[in-house]
């Protein structure tokens, strides 16, 4: 605990005749954060989703008042911004739009996301993460490098992850509309939404945190930290993103994550792709193309009618499964194989299937890769 002394003077131009009650002492009881911690919060959000400005409003709000110790990750579900593996992991851990996991502890309300994450704020972590990068702007391929030192000695399986995001986002069509209860003020005041329509133009819109990618999965890279490790060991993965042309590298940032052997996130990097460039960048013992992983699994026709061909190219041999996805996530058919290398075709029939988005989801040794399927 420490003492805050405030005290008064030059009352109404003078001095107060009982100078007593000018000074008051109050305890003070601090957060402290745990060294080197970073908290991440990542949003489940869309911009169908009539209550989700409530969501960009805290996002802000935590960006803003705890610089440097959080990361702040905006996952679209069902709108043009959208991720499908990020959305289909987040997906599993929310019963709602809009919502939000603090380090993945567990769904809370975007407005309750305090208690978690002062919680987490002062949870000494296992590692301390380090972002280096190269970036060509000629070909946009950006290399990344996590590099994990660890504060305390662990056992079990840790597994690394990293993700981009953007701010600035705009775009057009009425996909980027946001959908807003709080137009009119009838439902309170957001952070200025009460002054905006019920369905705010794109024209208007400004996207910030947005999830541009997650690699090589939502649940990360197993192999990287050792399964069991000692205080000083130092690990590092590698990654590799070409950046589409309509993404700004200098409103990105990338947050890098060690997650627990229970699929919490221990800690994070969170860095500009400038500052990572300024740390270096580390050649790992990991590397994880998201290119190689994408040539993996490959579906086509796309958009399909009544039939799709599911190609599956496995480099090594690894039990593989293969999951049909719908557009939220929501497992419609599953199919298990046994140890499988080499290239293999499976054929899915979809005639009944509606015409929409649909995903197409191979897991092989803990890493999921998914391909967007379109039916018509």
């Amino acid at each position: 605990l420490n003492n805050a002394v405030v005290t008064i003077s030059n009352i109404n131009g003078g001095n107060d005749a009982n100078a007593n009650d000018n000074t008051l002492t109050q305890a003070v009881d601090p957060v402290v954060p745990a060294a080197g911690k970073i908290v991440v919060g990542e949003e489940a959000t869309g911009t169908w989703c009539q209550w989700c400005p409530r969501g960009a409003v805290f996002m802000d709000l935590f960006a803003n008042q705890y610089e440097g110790f959080w990361a702040g990750i905006a996952v679209h579900n069902g709108d043009p911004m959208v991720v499908a593996d990020y959305d289909a992991g987040i997906g599993t851990l929310i019963g709602g739009y809009p919502s939000a996991v603090v380090d993945r502890l567990g769904d809370v309300d975007p407005s309750q996301m305090s208690s978690d994450f002062f919680t987490r704020l002062q949870t000494a972590p296992k590692g301390v993460l380090t972002n280096g990068a190269t970036y060509d702007p000629s070909t946009r391929l950006l290399n990344i490098s996590v590099s994990t030192e660890m504060l305390q000695a662990t056992n079990g399986s840790y597994k690394v992850a990293c993700a981009l995001t953007e701010d600035g986002v705009t775009g057009t069509g009425a996909g980027y509309n946001q959908s807003n209860a709080y137009a009119g003020g009838n439902n309170g005041v957001m952070g200025g939404y009460e002054n905006l329509p019920s369905s705010v133009p794109a024209a208007q819109m400004v996207y910030d945190h947005v999830a541009r990618a997650i690699a090589p999965s939502f649940t990360g890279q197993t192999g990287v930290i050792a399964a069991t490790t000692t205080v000083g060991d130092t690990y590092t993965a590698n990654f590799s993103f070409t950046l589409p042309a309509n993404w700004d590298e200098t409103q990105m940032h990338i947050v890098g994550m060690l997650i627990d052997p229970q699929g919490k996130i221990d800690n994070a990097g969170y860095t500009t792709i400038n500052e990572a460039i300024q740390n270096g960048f580390v050649t790992g013992l990991q590397e994880i193309s998201f290119t190689n992983l994408a040539q993996m699994l490959t579906v086509a026709p796309n958009p399909a009618s009544d039939f799709a061909n599911i190609t599956l190219h496995i480099p090594t041999a690894a039990p593989v499964s293969v999951h049909v996805l719908d557009a939220k996530g929501g497992i419609l058919q599953a199919r298990q194989f046994g140890s499988l290398q080499g290239d293999f075709e499976i054929g899915l029939n979809t005639t009944n299937f509606a015409p929409g988005l649909y995903i197409i989801e191979m897991q092989m040794n803990g890493e999921r890769i998914q391909k967007k399927l379109v039916i018509r």
